[in-house]
């Protein structure tokens, strides 16, 4: 959020890597400089334990350094990246940072092809960029309201690679009828409520494929561990290989779950209520200290929920189609009955299950804590109280509602609520 006079004015940013193709001389200027700003790093780790505060941190070290020749916005952006690294020791490969217009820009060459200059030594070159399918990605942003804010310069596998980041003000967000709750879990990624005063209720259960495939990934891992520990070669390719498998598979289904979600939530005028989940691994580590409970299993189950991802993407997503997200906080909302409002323990019968001891309300667990967050949404957001109870499922099941057939780019561009241009990419 950047904050201006009176004036607050919000974006969201997209990354979008881009290969780069340096002659000779450009290579070994950029491959000295990379060395030189990782010294500089590793020279800063020392300084760490002398301040408690990231400005205190600049004014201890940027002066003394300055004498190095780098960039004053590259030092700085080195200096922030230092300090955040807690657990940091040692730092074996670091990319540099540049901010447009200040150490960087994004232009045309005389001939009509991109290129990009940066000034990572005070020298400011430029190095032309691959016009491949990244590219005419970044033509297709800029098209619809995108402009280019920063990028990060690196070398991966003998070749030179630029994270370009882009930037996009946004409207404020319009006004809400209903509210989504979305409880998002471990077997099942993201149960969902909708409560709108117009219609009752249309509850579905999204992403349940994800924890069983990821299962899968971690068993065909396991088989090619035996074989990478015996020396096999190909079975450490494969592992590499499968790595990057199941890291676009987890982000491509959190972001078809993602655009479902905001998709309903265009169509119903609603807010996306969603549980604040921020410290959940550190709060059960907590936890299984104390209690001395919790064994491999659960704790490689713990690390696969990709939770934060998901709660990233759905908001990098409703924010880009003008769809409010409220946070919440997530406690005693799987205890709490739905129903009549009492909390116990004890209603949680199993994982799955919820059986409220005072009204017998029986349910399926995820929906309820589901429903809990669309009212407590609700009440955060000051709607009038209602609460439509005519569809009762206890079980999981995929259902198809209303968004199951139209796309995202159909809903924005033909309902009166978040309304965008048809140009705007569906990321």
């Amino acid at each position: 959020m950047k904050t201006k006079g009176n004036h607050t004015n919000k974006w969201i940013e997209t990354t979008i890597p881009l290969t780069l193709n340096p002659g000779k001389t450009k290579q070994l200027y950029l491959c000295r400089a990379q060395a030189k700003i990782l010294a500089f790093a590793n020279n800063l780790l020392p300084f760490k334990t002398q301040v408690s505060s990231a400005l205190n941190f600049h004014h201890l070290v940027y002066k003394r350094f300055k004498y190095l020749g780098i960039h004053s916005q590259v030092q700085e952006a080195v200096q922030r990246r230092v300090y955040s690294a807690k657990r940091a020791r040692t730092f074996h490969q670091l990319p540099m940072e540049f901010n447009f217009p200040r150490s960087g820009n994004l232009t045309m060459s005389t001939r009509g092809n991109p290129i990009v200059k940066i000034s990572p030594l005070k020298q400011r070159i430029a190095l032309p960029i691959s016009r491949d399918g990244g590219w005419r990605r970044v033509e297709e942003q800029m098209k619809g309201g995108w402009t280019a804010h920063s990028c990060k310069v690196f070398k991966h596998n003998r070749s030179w690679v630029m994270h370009l980041i882009l930037r996009k003000a946004l409207p404020p967000t319009q006004e809400v009828e209903g509210t989504i709750g979305v409880d998002v879990g471990r077997k099942i990624m993201a149960a969902i409520t909708v409560n709108h005063p117009s219609f009752a209720l249309v509850e579905q259960y999204l992403g349940k494929d994800l924890a069983w495939k990821q299962h899968q990934f971690q068993t065909r891992r396991a088989v090619l561990q035996q074989y990478a520990a015996q020396g096999d070669k190909r079975a450490r390719r494969a592992l590499i290989r499968l790595r990057k498998q199941e890291k676009h598979y987890v982000q491509t289904r959190c972001a078809q779950i993602a655009h479902e979600i905001v998709c309903l939530a265009a169509l119903t005028r609603s807010a996306i209520i969603i549980e604040d989940l921020k410290y959940l691994r550190r709060l059960w580590t907590i936890q299984a200290t104390k209690g001395n409970w919790g064994g491999k299993k659960i704790r490689r189950s713990l690390n696969r929920w990709s939770y934060s991802l998901f709660h990233d993407t759905l908001t990098r997503i409703a924010q880009l189609h003008q769809i409010p997200i409220v946070i919440v906080l997530p406690h005693y909302t799987s205890q709490t009955c739905s129903h009549c409002g009492k909390r116990s323990k004890r209603s949680r019968r199993t994982r799955d299950l919820f059986s409220c001891i005072s009204c017998r309300f029986t349910v399926n667990a995820d929906r309820n804590a589901s429903r809990n967050l669309s009212l407590l949404g609700q009440l955060k957001l000051g709607l009038p109280f209602f609460n439509a109870w005519s569809s009762y499922l206890p079980f999981p099941c995929e259902r198809r509602t209303l968004c199951s057939s139209v796309s995202l780019a159909e809903v924005c561009s033909t309902t009166s609520y978040g309304v965008m241009s048809s140009s705007v990419p569906v990321d």
